[in-house]
């Protein structure tokens, strides 16, 4: 099985993709020339100007942030009207059941047949049942670990005018910080800010990743490579425990599949029970491998229940997108989940995101379709999903189910 970074799906030769990782390729695609039109109008950008919205009667402008909110809102008590979400009584956060998700020792994997044929029906098993597992042994340092959410930190902490910098209300954008979750409300906002860029799979993104603080770009790079094994080698496992060959959820990512980190930052809450850090949603790509700074945050939906998931140092959880559900043609789920907030501290969660390339068609593996009448979704395009999926005020699955055949 493959333990070591596989790039090869970017850097073909007969693709004309420069050798290193970092460096920008020259390439006639149509994907890319958007990124580098973006590139460019981000190079002559300092900042855009954003509407102001007044929260409590006050000019302040949401687009920077909640944290910029609550550091410039002395002894806040409430939650402003804004972010007050329409959450049914018995679907409160408070009301969720601590409970854990199946528990996947990676190791299991380098072991011998029986062991590996164990853990690849673990595996499988958790896809089918939960869609979200937590794995250990899985060869990525702590210290890493550590470095990333402390750089992540110091960028939350940063003055509002360098943050800015990167803010964007275009979902398709290489690099964004923002808050909420669609660019389409005006009200029920959400209390996270967020900051997302591409990672190593759209190299010529990483200039223009974020250069404060100082070490951000160094240890994301590291980060993500690592993260990027990880993903492979899941992806290999899933594919197994599908009757697929090893290699086939990879390859179905196509040359220039897609790598996308989403750090969130959560800030204390007054109300907790009143709002939330994301409301219930499921991922567009195939794979999500997420962590945290240590504070409890995230529930998932399993049987029609939202179970709390506590935070395990050193340790990764790990979910299915919807790109999964629709390869697997239903046998694996992508799973409904928010992130709830606290009132006691602020939550960092980081999210690396595993999709296909933008202009990949989504649909069932042939494989596993005898007839066409068995498929249950229509094939859509990738990154037109992607605009579905985020831009839409629905949540929970709605973009899945509009690609869902009768």
């Amino acid at each position: 099985m493959a333990n070591t970074l596989q790039l090869n799906h970017w850097n073909k030769n007969n693709q004309g993709m420069l050798m290193s990782m970092y460096n920008a390729p020259i390439s006639n695609n149509a994907w890319q020339r958007k990124i580098w039109s973006k590139i460019a109008h981000k190079q002559t950008r300092i900042s855009s100007k954003s509407p102001v919205m007044a929260l409590n009667n006050r000019n302040i402008d949401y687009k920077k942030g909640v944290k910029y909110l609550v550091d410039n809102s002395k002894d806040m008590k409430m939650v402003p009207w804004e972010f007050v979400l329409p959450i049914p009584e018995g679907e409160r956060p408070s009301m969720a059941i601590d409970g854990s998700i199946p528990v996947i020792d990676l190791s299991g994997l380098n072991g011998p047949d029986e062991q590996r044929l164990s853990t690849i029906h673990a595996i499988s098993s958790a896809c089918a049942q939960w869609g979200f597992f937590r794995v250990t042994n899985h060869g990525i340092k702590v210290s890493l670990m550590d470095e990333m959410v402390q750089v992540v930190e110091e960028f939350f902490n940063l003055p509002i005018e360098e943050k800015m910098i990167y803010g964007s209300d275009d979902v398709m954008d290489p690099v964004r910080y923002g808050t909420s979750l669609t660019t389409t409300r005006k009200h029920n906002l959400h209390w996270r800010d967020f900051l997302r860029h591409y990672g190593g799979l759209i190299p010529h993104t990483y200039h223009l990743w974020p250069t404060n603080p100082p070490a951000y770009r160094d240890v994301a790079k590291d980060y993500l490579k690592e993260v990027w094994q990880l993903a492979v080698i899941v992806f290999g496992a899933i594919s197994e425990g599908l009757g697929l060959d090893p290699d086939y959820i990879e390859s179905s990512l196509g040359d220039e599949g897609t790598q996308l980190i989403i750090s969130n930052y959560y800030p204390a809450c007054p109300e907790p029970n009143k709002t939330l850090g994301l409301a219930p949603h499921s991922d567009h790509g195939g794979l999500t491998i997420v962590m945290d700074n240590g504070i409890t945050g995230l529930q998932i939906k399993h049987n029609q229940t939202w179970y709390s998931v506590p935070s395990i140092p050193g340790t990764f959880v790990v979910n299915l997108g919807d790109f999964v559900e629709v390869l697997s043609n239903e046998k694996y789920k992508s799973v409904e989940h928010r992130a709830i907030v606290s009132a006691e501290a602020a939550r960092i969660s980081i999210a690396v995101g595993h999709g296909p390339e933008m202009d990949a068609i989504v649909q069932p593996a042939s494989p596993l379709i005898k007839e066409k009448s068995e498929s249950k979704y229509r094939p859509i395009v990738y990154k037109d999903y992607i605009r579905a999926q985020q831009s839409t005020i629905k949540r929970g699955k709605s973009a899945l189910d509009e690609i869902m055949n009768n």
